[in-house]
Parts: C-alpha cells; sequence; structure tokens
C-alpha cells in the first residue's frame, strides 16, 4: 500500500504525500508563469468552474476538497496503488489520493490556503510564501518542504516519549532541534526530494541530507533516533526534566541495541549512531532558518 511508512498509526499525514518520482517532477517542473487556463472550466476535473480558488480556476468541489486536505494535512492512499486514476467530473470523487496530485499539478498553492481565514477554533498559521526567498526559488518545491517541515513537527510533539513533557519543554527543546528532525525526517520522506534539497544551493545542507539519507532507517529506527533528538537535558527547564529526558535518551538507546540484535546486525547500530552525529552537527542550520524564517515561530507553536 503506498502510504508514508513511517507515521504512527492514526497521525494525520501530510498532503503532499507524493509516492512516485514521477509525481515529484510534475510538481517541481510547474511553471509559475504558465499560460492562462479556461477560466469557465475546472482545470482539476473539467466541471464548470465557479472563479479563481487557491491560485486556478476550479470547481467549488475541487475548492473545497483541497482546501479541507491541507488544513486537515489529510494523506491519501491511491486506490488502485499506481497513482495514475482519472480524475473528470464523474470520477474525482473515485481517489482523493490522485485527485490531490492533481490540483498540486494544475499548481494550487497550499500558502493561500493557510493565509486565508479559518474556524474560529482553528489556529491561524500564516504562511510566508511570498518572501523573498534565495532559495528554493520554485514556490512549489518551497510548499513541499514547509509542508514536510509541518508534519516533522507533528510528529516530534507526538512522539512516545517526548509528548509526555509540558508544552514549555516541548517547546525550548524544539526551538533547537527542529532542523535535526526536518533533515531526519526529509531525508526519509517517502519519495526523493534529493532534487528539491539541491535546489537550495548549500553543499552543508545537501551533504548532510545525503548521509542522514544513506542510513535508510526503518519506521522503529526512525522513532528511536527522533527520541534522540529531542530528548537533550541540555535543553531541560529543571532537574526533573533533566532526570526525565536523561531516562528517555537510555531508553531508546536500549531499544534501539535490541532491536539491532533481534535484526542479527550489530553494526547497524553504529551506523545509525554515527549518522545521527552528522545531522546534530547542524552545519546546514543557517539555510534552514533562513528558508523558514517568515513561518517558522508559527509552525513551532501550532
Amino acid at each position: 500500500m503506498y502510504m508514508v511508512s513511517w507515521l504512527n498509526d492514526g497521525m494525520e499525514r501530510i498532503v503532499v504525500g507524493y509516492k512516485t518520482a514521477e509525481l515529484l517532477e510534475i510538481a517541481i517542473s510547474f511553471d509559475m508563469n504558465r499560460p492562462a487556463y479556461n477560466t469557465t472550466t475546472c482545470v482539476v476535473c473539467g466541471d464548470k468552474s465557479s472563479g479563481k480558488h487557491y491560485g486556478v480556476c476550479c470547481c467549488d468541489g475541487c475548492s473545497c476538497f483541497f482546501k479541507r486536505s491541507v488544513r486537515k494535512t489529510a494523506s491519501y492512499i491511491c486506490i488502485a496503488e499506481k497513482g495514475q486514476c482519472v480524475i473528470d467530473k464523474t470520477r474525482r470523487n473515485w481517489c482523493p489520493y490522485c485527485r490531490l496530485k492533481k490540483c498540486f499539478a494544475v499548481g494550487m498553492e497550499v500558502s493561500a490556503v493557510q493565509e486565508e481565514r479559518g474556524p474560529r477554533t482553528t489556529r491561524k498559521l500564516q504562511f510566508a510564501s511570498r518572501i523573498p526567498l534565495k532559495h528554493p526559488s520554485d514556490g512549489v518545491n518551497y510548499q513541499i518542504l514547509a509542508q514536510i517541515l509541518i508534519v516533522c513537527i507533528k510528529q516530534a510533539k507526538a512522539n512516545e516519549q517526548f509528548r509526555h513533557f509540558d508544552v514549555k519543554q516541548q517547546d525550548v527543546i524544539l526551538r533547537h532541534v527542529w532542523g535535526e528532525c526536518f533533515i531526519l525526517r526529509a531525508s526519509h520522506w517517502s519519495v526523493d526530494i534529493s532534487s528539491i534539497i539541491r535546489s537550495c544551493h548549500d553543499p552543508h545542507l545537501e551533504r548532510t541530507f545525503n548521509l542522514a539519507k544513506e542510513m535508510k532507517a526503518d519506521l522503529l529506527e526512525v522513532g528511536f533516533l527522533e527520541t534522540l533528538i529531542l530528548c537533550r537535558k541540555e535543553f531541560a527547564l529543571n532537574i526533573q526534566n533533566a532526570n526525565l529526558l536523561d531516562t528517555c535518551t537510555n531508553s531508546a538507546l536500549y531499544s534501539l541495541v535490541r532491536y539491532s540484535f533481534q535484526l542479527s546486525n550489530w553494526q547497524r547500530y553504529g551506523k545509525l549512531l554515527l549518522g545521527l552525529r552528522q545531522v546534530a552537527l547542524k552545519t546546514y542550520d543557517s539555510t534552514l532558518q533562513n528558508l523558514f524564517r517568515g513561518i517558522l515561530k508559527d509552525i513551532l507553536k501550532h
């Protein structure tokens, strides 16, 4: 089945859950200076357009579907497991995965949804897609990376060990380690985003990303490594939290050792820790800070 394999059961998943390199290339190659569409036809399903929504002309149905998917950070599975379902007026509801894929392919903008006033019970998250960026300049690339970052932070806060700490302690730690969480998750994304990372034009970021990618950590290993990133007692607000964080770290290390033993691969344990050390060096930090400077604060608080 096509899904983001490292996510915990029951967790909301990213809206840009691309499952093939071909789909990612469609999003990356999207031309922001594309020719004008027929304003009377929905560019997603071909139904009658109700006007311009989120950057393109589409019907109310596709507009609401895209908005709902973004706000819920939903992830879908292709019903045919191929990601090539036909999306038209009569079949647009058959496969939400392929429908969302087409929404991105025609250029619907995540930032436009996030900037829109949401329900009163929903915290407004400001996306600064129009902030001048040195890299990557492609708006779609930026949206993909921003969505990955959102999921990384959500996953961190839902970490089995980390979630038990109060919000204040979580915020302090995440302000220091969010970049490491991003590299770990992004390098193990469901589709190779190396081309997007290269577009940032930072050799340190690209090198660290590739080293993390070479770990090829599975679902459990990513969880253990994430715990080691998050449960850092040097960021503890008090002695009690420092002791708890130290306990969580030891527990994650012990679990990783046991798991490596079960796989009969002791070298695997050392390889993962060495890979994590490269991520912790944070030679790429200034690039990520610059890239997400307009949205980071709101994402961490969301």
